[in-house]
């Protein structure tokens, strides 16, 4: 694994060119799952921040579907000129309500106590060392205002390894737990990031994606061998509505929704 946040930031830059939405998300149906879970802790007249927020769907999708003022920020010059410009291409009656800004999660440029919601979504497990995670995590913490939320969608190693038990079960390959095919990944401890967080955040609910990796990452899988597993298969889609109504099984899956509440 490289830890060279310049190679890292032209992987994401090269992303940008693509102005698709799905580039640093291929798997859609899940991004829409987690779209769904930050928005339905958000309520009208409330300020938003995504961070890590790529070519910029969360925030406009936030923004459509609550009343909200929504920003968004990401290291990526790139994908902020990109999110930019998509918001004026496909959603210009958002552009009094949805902003965008070149910044780092690690020193964001908000004063102390302006949102009363951020999210996140496989943004802090960009960044490969675990002192810079727990750096996030407190700057997350300071431009919250007291009682507001952090939705953190982000990747374990605990969910990961539960599916990869179950992978085994059926005779597939255990998934990779680093993602250097694509952008690079440090995935969280779950016990380790609890602990850190304690203080200063309550963990009001864990929401797993156990149904829709089951039926995606092991049931797709074993019904197109030997072809290789596709992001459009309709099962995803499928697995999509399952997961609305039965969202967990077996707690399996990396992608792991936390929500936390700054302590007052």
């Amino acid at each position: 694994m490289t830890s060279d946040p310049t190679e890292l930031k032209a992987r994401y830059d090269k992303f940008a060119e693509s102005l698709d939405y799905k580039t640093t998300a291929c798997d859609y149906q899940l991004r829409e799952l987690e779209i769904n879970l930050g928005a339905s802790y958000m309520s009208d007249g409330q300020r938003v921040l995504d961070v890590g927020c790529g070519l910029g769907y969360a925030p406009v999708q936030y923004a459509s579907r609550n009343k909200v003022e929504a920003h968004g920020i990401d290291y990526s010059e790139k994908m902020i000129e990109g999110a930019k410009r998509l918001l004026g291409e496909t959603k210009p009656a958002l552009r009094g309500t949805v902003a965008f800004r070149h910044a780092s999660v690690l020193e964001l440029p908000f004063e102390t106590g302006s949102f009363d919601v951020v999210t996140s979504s496989r943004c802090l497990m960009a960044l490969l060392d675990w002192e810079l995670q727990q750096k996030a995590l407190v700057e997350i913490h300071r431009v919250l205002k007291p009682g507001g939320l952090y939705v953190m969608m982000e990747g374990t190693f605990d969910g990961l390894d539960r599916l990869n038990d179950m992978r085994t079960r059926f005779g597939l390959e255990p998934i990779a737990a680093d993602g250097k095919d694509r952008l690079f990944t440090l995935k969280f401890q779950e016990d380790q990031l609890l602990e850190f967080v304690k203080p200063i955040f309550s963990l009001e609910h864990t929401q797993r994606f156990g149904m829709y990796y089951f039926l995606t990452r092991v049931v797709q899988p074993l019904l197109v061998a030997p072809d290789r597993p596709s992001y459009d298969h309709k099962l995803n889609e499928v697995a999509r509505e399952i997961a609305k109504v039965v969202p967990d099984f077996e707690g399996l899956g990396h992608l792991v929704g936390f929500i936390l509440s700054k302590r007052r």
